[in-house]
């Protein structure tokens, strides 16, 4: 059984691959098999990958792809908790992006634009049984989602290709967060100030004001008038003055 709760309630609801019907043979129902889907070759895949390129220019690779899958979200809350179609059916791609997030989920809705795209990360929860693989996402406000696959050989490649790759997310080493290491000067060399200086703009200094009054007039002149070398310039220009009318 399913940790994330039984899917006999979706079986109930009769799911079957668009297109598949049931036919009687010697008197018994018999419902048709269907090979599962074939990888598809290169040109094929380019084929697949350049649409998906014109909303997402990031993704560089798929690499897992299942051709029909119908999309349900589990809703716990409320009087009839249990499985709810997402109203999301078409094609299943992992892909993987050159940026982050480096992988992604995504169920290529045939009705609308409202895709089902989930962000690869190392806190997956990830439980599958017959035809139906469920997963619960890092985020705990996010439904757990549940993709079926009308093939069960089909959900069970699509299902190692994303342990494979949820695998290879949890193993990759983390970059360490590296403090700044200080600087040794060599000996006898003066040590720097490495404090970063911020460029602090003065204020311009204020005019200067000077008030005139009676008082400091004649106080500045009797500063004059006791200046020696002031009273010689002074003679000095009235005597080029009297040479001059002369």
């Amino acid at each position: 059984s399913s940790r994330f709760g039984s899917a006999h309630n979706l079986g109930s609801c009769h799911l079957r691959r668009r297109g598949s019907h049931r036919q009687a043979v010697a008197g018994s129902d018999r419902e048709l098999v269907f090979e599962p889907a074939m990888e598809p070759d290169q040109a094929r895949m380019q084929n697949m990958l350049q649409p998906l390129q014109q909303s997402d220019p990031v993704i560089d690779h798929i690499v897992g792809y299942s051709k029909f899958v119908v999309a349900y979200l589990l809703q716990q809350d409320g009087h009839n908790p249990g499985w709810r179609k997402a109203n999301i059916e078409g094609p299943v791609y992992l892909v993987r992006r050159r940026a982050a997030p480096r992988y992604q989920l995504l169920v290529k809705n045939q009705f609308s634009t409202n895709d089902l795209l989930d962000d690869l990360h190392p806190d997956w929860e990830l439980d599958c049984q017959k035809n139906y693989v469920f997963y619960k996402v890092e985020d705990p406000s996010k439904r757990i989602r549940g993709l079926w696959f009308h093939d069960d050989n089909e959900r069970q490649r699509v299902e190692g290709i994303v342990e494979k790759t949820l695998k290879e997310i949890r193993s990759a080493p983390v970059e360490p967060q590296t403090e700044p290491q200080p600087q040794v000067m060599p000996a006898g060399q003066p040590e720097m100030d490495t404090q970063p200086q911020l460029a602090v703009s003065k204020p311009p200094a204020p005019p200067e004001t000077v008030t005139v009054s009676t008082t400091s007039v004649k106080s500045a002149l009797r500063a004059l008038a006791d200046d020696d070398a002031f009273v010689g310039m002074v003679m000095q220009k009235l005597k080029e003055n009297q040479h001059v009318s002369g």
